[in-house]
């Protein structure tokens, strides 16, 4: 952002107010000496609010003042500026955002001895999530201005006919009026019913066996057009368990585990937010007659004040373009539920009192997720479609642009494969010593819903809304709805090949921890008893994939994945220092210092990886590429797209000076410390 010192000087007075309670209870009825029931129930509640930032509406421009030329003599020399000059920081405000959860969980434990013994337990509970947001810009939006410009048309709007081209435009260009909102309340309900046996049917043979059901209902915003999204019975969510360990030799020093499961997760409420009611996003095109209808005091325009003429459908009742439309009808009739199987099998072996070791093998395997799936509708907007992908009404990806060829949609695919090793000693002088040791790889083409393909670093200047930080995250955290599959475009490479796999995002091949800790007593008296507890480690980088942006803002994986190699190393040290006194034999006093990266190491963990200027959401459509043409089965040359941008054939250049440097670095040294009195 190019702003004024002025305007952000704002950005001081912003922070927040977060009040959150938690409330839990448990209940144990013995009900025979093999038999007891065990109720629990909880509530959680938060609640945030942003403060501090400036009631008034951005003023944003998306072209220089120089644009106008000798026109430019009409405008205030305060208000002339480049691109991405404003009157204020662009901020959304959460004015109140509650989100609650209350459960209540049901279990009874039973003791039977029959071919071996048999620890049975069964269950039954509920959980209850509520969401009620009201999250906007300060008045309602924002503006965004395009001095000298002409309003290119989109869509349906009136301005594609080149016979009106000329009233798509006021004196001084046009500007857009950017209503968005997210507003609503909903909840919905999860239920369980499980039951487990731990079988031990010789003293060296165990089993462990579990089935579980879960009921899920997806919830909506807008309960007036339909009551909910879509849901789970139970009868779709079944998750079978099943774990073996034995003791080879009767004496507990080598034991063999294995375990398998299928874990279903709970689809996110961002999905409920962005397509079943909660989310608003109309723009208003109108023309720029005045140099002065922008005044940045604030006092010229305002979303009840919106002068010019409308361009996007003039004559018609149709006055701005509806980037928000609902989703209950675009749903696959057969959607199932989300699942994941998890694998592993190893053994632990103690050579003495002192000194164990362990080896794992871990599989980890995504079987199906939901995702919207997106295509571009006759206004240029992306529509979607939620289903699992490539299966059922999702096998086909609908083209844009030159493709003609059929898509086949890729499935999801998310596997690790780890080995684990773990090393423990205890020494004498009260020094002991865990070590570790990992192995992994992570590959597919789906990072999953946290979708951390979608990073932003801070230089960027843009951010990801999150609960619990005003000021956004540099992670978007999607829940179901990744950009993975918005458009045909972001499934291919620059050389035609479709879907994009490989080492994902968060892939750390090798990890290697030691973590120490060193008891110091002195002497008999109430002195207490000190301990340090060091713990050092070290990892292998992060994969990082170029980035190319389009003209539809989406973020291309020209090269395939991995093409800028890793990260650096990733290192550093903590070290937790602990003291506890002993006032009586049942009162303690203790007090900590944990200290977090102790020695400042900055390590980098991200390459600034956008090859053309405006990626990340920025925005600087002079240097997207634009694929409406492209047959992507064929491929195409982005370095030479880039270069023909608007940008690139000027002084300025469209590839991004930040390309491949070191863009995150981890948190530098972080201490806190606490007080704990036990009685």
């Amino acid at each position: 952002m190019v702003d004024t010192l002025a305007s952000s000087v704002i950005n001081k007075q912003i922070g927040y107010f977060n009040p959150k309670s938690s409330m839990s209870g448990e209940i144990n009825l013995t009900l025979s000496n093999r038999m007891v029931l065990t109720v629990r129930g909880g509530r959680f509640w938060d609640n945030f609010k942003d403060t501090g930032i400036p009631g008034n509406s951005a003023v944003e421009y998306r072209t220089p003042t120089s644009s106008l030329g000798a026109l430019e003599a009409n405008i205030a020399p305060t208000e002339r500026g480049g691109v991405s000059f404003s009157n204020t920081p662009r901020l959304r405000q959460r004015f109140s955002e509650i989100s609650t959860r209350s459960m209540i969980q049901a279990d009874l434990g039973v003791n039977v001895d029959m071919a071996g013994n048999h620890d049975l337990k069964l269950g039954t509970g509920t959980m209850k999530n509520v969401n009620k947001v009201d999250d906007a810009y300060p008045s309602g939006g924002y503006f965004w201005m395009f001095w000298g410009s002409t309003f290119p048309g989109v869509g349906t709007s009136s301005c594609t006919q080149a016979a009106n081209a000329a009233n798509c435009r006021g004196t001084y260009g046009y500007y857009e009026y950017n209503e968005l909102a997210t507003r609503g309340t909903t909840g919905a309900s999860i239920g369980n019913i499980y039951a487990q046996d731990r079988w031990k049917i010789t003293p060296r043979l165990t089993l462990n066996l579990g089935l579980r059901f879960e009921k899920e209902t997806v919830p909506s915003f807008q309960r007036q057009v339909q009551d909910f999204a879509f849901k789970f019975d139970y009868t779709d969510k079944i998750a079978p368990r099943l774990g073996i360990a034995y003791d080879a030799f009767g004496d507990g020093r080598l034991k063999i585990a294995g375990s398998w499961g299928r874990f279903y997760d709970w689809v996110k409420y961002e999905l409920s937010r962005g397509t079943f009611g909660a989310e608003i996003w109309n723009i208003y095109y109108r023309t720029l007659d005045s140099p002065n209808a922008f005044g940045l005091s604030g006092t010229a325009i305002n979303p009840a004040n919106l002068p010019g003429r409308d361009i996007w459908n003039p004559g018609t009742a149709t006055r701005f373009r509806n980037r928000r439309v609902y989703g209950f009808d675009h749903i696959d009739p057969e959607i199932k539920a989300m699942s994941s199987d998890a694998l592993n099998a190893g053994f632990d072996y103690q050579f003495n009192n002192n000194t164990a070791f362990s080896a794992y093998y871990v599989f980890n395997k995504l079987n199906r997720t939901i995702e919207d799936i997106g295509a571009l509708d006759a206004n240029g907007d992306e529509t979607y479609f939620y289903g699992n992908l490539g299966e059922g009404d999702s096998t086909v990806f609908p083209a844009s642009g030159g493709t003609r060829q059929s898509i086949p949609t890729p499935k999801a695919k998310r596997t690790y494969n780890a080995m684990e090793l773990e090393f423990d000693r205890r020494f004498s002088g009260g020094w002991s010593v865990n070590s570790s040791y990992v192995l992994s790889r992570l590959y597919g083409n789906y990072s999953g819903v946290a979708a951390s393909e979608e990073v932003r670093p801070p230089t960027v200047g843009v951010t990801s809304p999150s609960v619990g930080d005003s000021g956004g995250t540099i992670v978007r955290q999607a829940g179901n709805v990744n950009r993975a599959y918005d458009i045909d475009e972001l499934l291919f490479d620059s050389k035609g090949n479709l879907d994009v796999q490989g080492r994902l995002p968060t892939d750390r091949p090798h990890q290697f921890k030691i973590y120490a800790a060193k008891d110091l007593n002195w002497g008999t008296g109430r002195m207490g008893r000190t301990t340090i507890s060091p713990l050092w480690s070290i990892a292998s980088g992060t994969p990082m994939t170029t980035y190319v942006t389009s003209t539809n803002q989406t973020e291309l994986m020209v090269n395939g994945r991995g093409d800028m190699g890793r990260t650096p190393l990733l290192s550093r040290t903590d070290v937790n220092v602990n003291h506890q006194f002993s006032i009586t034999e049942t009162k303690k006093l203790s007090f900590e210092f944990n200290m977090e990266n102790l020695f400042n190491q900055k390590s980098v963990r991200y390459l600034y990886n956008y090859y053309n200027r405006g990626g990340g959401g920025a925005v600087r459509a002079t240097s997207f590429i634009n694929l409406a043409t492209t047959d992507l089965f064929k491929g195409y040359d982005y370095q030479a797209l880039v270069a023909n941008t608007a940008d690139g054939r000027a002084a300025v250049g469209a590839k991004d000076p930040r390309y491949g440097m070191d863009a995150i670095w981890s948190p530098g040294f972080r201490g806190r410390f606490g007080v704990k009195f036990t009685f």
